[in-house]
């Protein structure tokens, strides 16, 4: 039942970042969030949102999850996706293939995600 509740978050947290939905992103977020993105930059919870969430920053045209996998060990779970990501940066669009790692925190029977980091995959 786990499996299919952080597959549930997983989903849904994509969907929220897809629709620019910053309140509903932020509510899934951990407030010591920290996320590596795939050129090196380091974001805190506001400054991801500002750029990977906020529709005035960015334009997302998918992000379709190709594998997920994970594992949960007690409050932790840890999540390994490859993601198909289209999107449009300021002027410019982005197309490609993106493994991340997710991690997740339990506190008080909820899952937050705490961060994580993509490395885009050349093909």
């Amino acid at each position: 039942m786990e499996t299919l509740n952080m597959k549930q978050l997983s989903d849904e947290r994509s969907a929220f970042q897809v629709s620019g939905d910053i309140e509903a992103v932020e509510s899934l977020m951990h407030h010591s969030f920290r996320y590596v993105d795939s050129s090196g930059r380091q974001f805190d919870k506001e400054t991801f949102l500002d750029q990977y969430v906020d529709p005035t920053t960015i334009q997302w045209i998918a992000q379709d999850t190709i594998t997920f996998e994970e594992t949960i060990k007690g409050d932790l779970a840890v999540v390994q996706l490859l993601l198909e990501e289209r999107f449009i940066l300021g002027t410019n669009a982005y197309e490609g293939r993106f493994w991340a790692l997710h991690l997740y925190v339990k506190e008080n029977d909820t899952w937050f995600w705490q961060g994580g980091q993509a490395t885009m995959i050349n093909e």
